[in-house]
Order: structure tokens, then sequence, then C-alpha cells
């Protein structure tokens, strides 16, 4: 009879791992590399974090001021055709009131003015002779009355198409009407002006 036991099997490497004590100075040398490790990913993520949040309040503050940039030029550039359309509708309406004038026709410019009236946002419109007396006026209290005292100081004095502030806070197209050698009148057009845009 063979009296040999059985081998026993080989620890396993976390057996062993188990079975080995390391010296106290390596256990502490391991845990303050876990702590510097743990707190420089703190550090970098904290930092991260306000990187982040620096460069998102930058770009936040760059998407406004370029949006007021592009809402002030958009503006001003509305304004600016606005203020050509108008001039245009006044070179038109100045050559048919001239027109009319020439044959002393002032039921016609009446009739025109009846018209213009229905626009959104016209409030009045009046022709004034050279001595500056209403001749004809969409509203009739004002019929020979004088029209200097109706609009903004120098508004039949004007040359050409003028754009003026209104008194009413609304505005003031004044449209020159020239005859062949002399003024004729003047056609002033209260008016309020549409939003182009509204406020963004």
């Amino acid at each position: 009879m063979n009296d040999t036991l059985p081998s026993a099997p080989a620890p396993s490497l976390l057996e062993k791992l188990r079975g080995t004590r390391l010296p106290l100075w390596v256990s502490l040398v391991l845990l303050v590399l876990l702590a510097i490790g743990f707190g420089w990913h703190s550090f970098a993520l904290n930092r991260a974090e306000t990187r982040l949040a620096d460069e998102r309040q930058r770009m936040t503050a760059q998407f406004h001021s370029d949006r007021s940039a592009l809402v002030t030029q958009v503006r001003q550039r509305a304004e600016a055709q606005a203020a050509d359309t108008q001039r245009r509708f006044g070179q038109a309406l100045a050559w048919a009131v001239r027109g009319e004038m020439i044959r002393n026709n002032l039921d016609q410019v009446d009739q025109f003015f009846n018209e213009i009236i229905k626009l959104e946002g016209v409030g009045r419109v009046m022709l004034a002779g050279a001595d500056g007396k209403v001749l004809v006026s969409s509203d009739r209290k004002f019929l020979s009355g004088d029209a200097a005292a109706l609009h903004p100081a120098g508004a039949l004095e004007h040359d050409g198409i003028v754009i003026l502030d209104d008194a009413e806070g609304g505005k003031l197209l004044a449209i020159t009407i020239m005859g062949l050698n002399a003024r004729l009148g003047t056609v002033l057009l209260s008016y309020r002006p549409s939003d182009v845009l509204p406020d963004l």
C-alpha cells in the first residue's frame, strides 16, 4: 500500500495576496497615493467645470452683443427703406397735386386726400397754399386756417420732400408743390409709422 498523501492544490494568487502582510509604510504610501489621485481628479474636474461655465458666459455675452448689433442694423435698414418709400410716395403725390393745382381743380385734390386718409396710420392730410392758409384738408374744421399753427415750426419752409417729427408724436411728411417759377403750396401728411420691427 502506497502511503502518499494527495498533494494540496497550489494556492491561488488571491490567496497569496490575502496571506501577504504588507508593511505599514507601504499601506500608508498606497493610501496617500490614492488620496492624491482622488484629489487631483476632483481638482481637474472643478477646473474643467469652471472653464466650461466661463466659456458659456462668454458665448452668451457674445451672442447678446451680436444679436443687439444685428437688430440695430436691421432696424436702421428697415427705417431707411421706409423713409425712401415715403419720399417716393411724396414725389408721386406732389406731381398729382401740382397738376390739379395748375388746373385749379382742388376738388380732385380733395378726392386724393379722401383716399389717402383711408390708408392705415394716416391721421390727416392737408394742402396749404403759398401763403400758409389751408386750401384742402381731410379734416374740414381746418379749412382756411393757418397750417403753420398746426404743424412743427418750419414745416412750410422746407423745399422738396422731408419727414419731420409731428407735435402729436407721429411723423409729418411735408411735400413742396412747385409750379414753373414759384412755390404753389405744401402738402402736409400726418401719420403714425408702424413698427418696422417689434422689440426683440
